[in-house]
């Protein structure tokens, strides 16, 4: 319960965070779509200005043109009538051609409208009036009159009047327009400005919120690894619990079955052994005579009463092995290999060491029990033809290795019988390892693996060893 507080709390905050982390990506994704959409339209006002202005300066410069055009057009008559140089004509020749085109640019410029088109139509009048005097100058071959000099002169006047108040007018219009373009520009600037300042905040707002989040991340993190480590704790004491049940068990059982051995030798062996001695007593003082019509069930008696001896026997070496005790593992595996292979008909290869292991009676105890059961199994259920038994003994470990040529099995799938579970807990009881290699089909090896350090050091039980 002390955890499933914070991880709810933990969960509703996440799904809040997820939320505004959505919301504000989105609003994100919004200001930088508007602060690139107006930086665009900034741009192209921008652009729009400079070609408004351009096209100002060009509007002017037409005008000017249209007056320079004028200008020497008249100074060139006035040298050519000076000088009888036609090369003054020149300028004069080429403004009857320019001056047309560039009347006609400027109405294009001035646009439809009627007072545009009163001062073109007034701007066209005296131009033609100019010209005409400037053309009668040229063909006489000499200066007109002084009153046609007069009415020239006012006619260019009028001229620089009407091109003053042309350029008057596109001024006008050109500062409006750029008027127009700096407020624009202006408004856009303010807006990407306020956009950009909604980004920075946005930024802002989504760092507090990432820090938040991972800070909280942190906390239930900090949380779970405490709580892991007292489930881990916990785990470890229980595991520790069991497999000190597990040892106290398998020492009372190995306990319980020497007892039960010794009982066995001492009160069934004496019973049996007195019983016989009995038999073979009441034979003999019998007479002959008397005896043999029961001859028969005397000696079926004595065979019987061997049989018990013998099965007596074999129980007590089941329950405690007597060459383990007296002779040692090695002499113990070796006579329980040689006795399988007798008794199951199995080839049984034998690399055992010539001399007994110096092991405490613990160890080669359970050494010997996984030796007995791997046999066991190969008995009930490999079906083998070969089975092969070594101890091999190592500066760093004593190893024990069963294998077999028989059906095999599944080992992933075999966890759970106990008999593999009592040989693997048996190896655990000196921190070493059982590995289980099996395949269906391909026969079966066990290898039974306990650190020396761990073996040297283990006590033997006194009753075990019994």
């Amino acid at each position: 319960m002390k955890l499933i507080t914070p991880l709810r709390e933990y969960a509703r905050a996440e799904r809040i965070a997820a939320f505004g982390r959505h919301g504000l990506l989105a609003l994100g994704c919004a200001l930088v779509l508007s602060l690139f959409g107006s930086s665009f339209w900034q741009a192209g006002t921008s652009l729009e200005a400079l070609g408004k202005l351009q096209l100002h300066a060009e509007r002017t410069g037409r005008v000017d043109s249209l007056m320079i055009q004028l200008v020497e057009a008249e100074n060139g008559v006035r040298g050519y009538l000076l000088t009888r140089n036609r090369a003054y004509l020149e300028p004069y020749l080429n403004s009857l051609a320019t001056v047309t085109y560039t009347l006609d640019d400027i109405h294009l410029d001035l646009g439809k409208g009627p007072e545009n088109e009163q001062i073109l139509s007034q701007l066209t009048g005296l131009i033609t009036l100019r010209m005409r005097i400037l053309s009668d100058e040229v063909e006489r071959g000499q200066l007109v009159d002084r009153s046609a000099s007069a009415d020239g002169r006012r006619y260019m006047d009028e001229i620089r009047k009407t091109l003053g108040e042309i350029k008057r007018r596109a001024r006008a219009r050109g500062q409006q327009s750029f008027d127009e373009s700096i407020a624009h520009v202006d408004r856009t600037r303010w807006v990407v400005a306020t956009l950009a300042g909604g980004a920075l905040a946005l930024l802002l707002i989504l760092f507090l919120v990432l820090r938040a989040q991972v800070r909280l991340r942190e906390q239930i993190a900090r949380l779970l690894a405490q709580e892991n480590a007292r489930l881990e704790g916990q785990v470890r004491a229980r595991t520790a619990e069991l497999s000190d049940l597990a040892s106290y068990l398998t020492n009372t059982r190995e306990t319980e079955k020497a007892h039960l051995a010794r009982e066995l030798h001492d009160e069934l062996g004496a019973l049996l052994t007195a019983v016989r001695m009995d038999v073979a007593w009441i034979a003999r003082k019998l007479d002959p005579a008397a005896l043999a019509p029961h001859r028969e069930r005397f000696d079926r008696l004595l065979r019987t009463l061997d049989s018990g001896i013998a099965l007596k026997r074999r129980i007590i070496d089941d329950l405690r092995p007597p060459l383990l005790q007296e002779l040692g593992l090695v002499a113990a595996l070796r006579t329980l290999g040689e006795e399988f292979a007798k008794n199951a008909g199995v080839e049984v290869a034998l690399d055992l060491p010539d001399a007994d292991l110096p092991l405490p009676p613990q160890t080669s105890l359970a050494l010997f029990r996984i030796a007995q059961e791997a046999l066991t199994n190969v008995r009930r259920h490999a079906h083998a033809q070969r089975v092969e038994l070594s101890l091999q003994i190592t500066p760093e470990c004593v190893q024990l290795a069963i294998g077999d040529d028989g059906a095999g099995f599944d080992a992933a799938a075999a966890r759970g019988r106990h008999g593999l579970a009592g040989m693997r807990h048996r190896v655990q009881m000196f921190a070493g390892e059982l590995a289980i290699d099996s395949r269906p089909g391909e026969g079966t090896r066990i290898r039974a693996r306990l650190p020396c350090e761990r073996v040297t050091r283990a006590e033997p039980a006194a009753d075990t060893a019994q």
